[in-house]
């Protein structure tokens, strides 16, 4: 009608806002700055109930989601809804060495063992908790679970023995079968740090900033 397409449903009509890459870029920011500030920079839902009271685009929920989500005035005006934040437990000090370590992976720029022809491009920290110690094991690019149990029965097993606890991230390879029954047959207990949280797992984290200083000092 008149140029303009309309969107019917439940007898209700609104204006059908065409889905092309210039109206995605204007008429639609256009509408949804309008509406969520006309309403006192409302949330998902109002500003939602607001839009579709008068306009229809595909994905129309999504596009408001997104745009509420990402308002700069909303981030710096509202106050925070989330929940206080539980406050840190330490992990307990280790009564002696080698019984509680922490490992993890860094990657670092490749190298080829010329002699084996084998590239290198991660190492594996693995840190003793009480004392410090550090294990820096190079790892092949095709590195495995297998590959870290060779490692540590070759490199941490007959001087160190097993450890009671080992403290990781949530890397695939520490969560595989094969890892986890290694831990379990011997025993060793294993302890993930917190997803999107490294500083659980303080100490690999430590460790690896300082091999990182000590490269970049070469």
């Amino acid at each position: 009608m008149h140029g303009i397409l309309y969107y019917t449903f439940n007898e209700q009509v609104r204006i059908c806002v065409p889905n092309t890459p210039d109206c995605n870029s204007i008429i639609k920011d256009t509408l949804l700055k309008k509406i969520h500030t006309s309403r006192g920079h409302a949330g998902f839902t109002k500003t939602l109930h607001g839009l579709m009271n008068n306009f229809y685009w595909p994905k129309i929920a999504r596009d408001t989601r997104e745009y509420c989500k990402t308002c700069a005035l909303c981030q710096q005006a509202k106050n925070s809804t989330q929940k206080p934040y539980g406050l840190l437990h330490p992990l307990p000090i280790p009564s002696k060495p080698f019984i509680h370590l922490t490992m993890d992976f860094l990657a670092l720029p490749a190298i080829i063992d010329h002699a084996t022809k084998v590239h290198y491009s991660n190492v594996w920290t693995i840190v003793c908790r009480l004392i410090k110690y550090t294990l820096v094991l190079p790892l092949p690019d095709d590195y495995t679970a297998d590959t870290l149990v060779s490692l540590f029965m070759s490199h941490v097993y007959p001087h160190f023995g097993y450890p009671l606890d080992i403290v990781t991230d949530n890397d695939t390879l520490f969560h595989s079968a094969v890892w986890s029954g290694f831990c379990k047959h011997n025993p060793i207990s294993q302890s993930f740090s917190a997803p999107y949280h490294p500083e659980s797992d303080g100490q690999s984290e430590v460790a690896n900033k300082a091999i990182l200083i000590i490269l970049r000092a070469k």
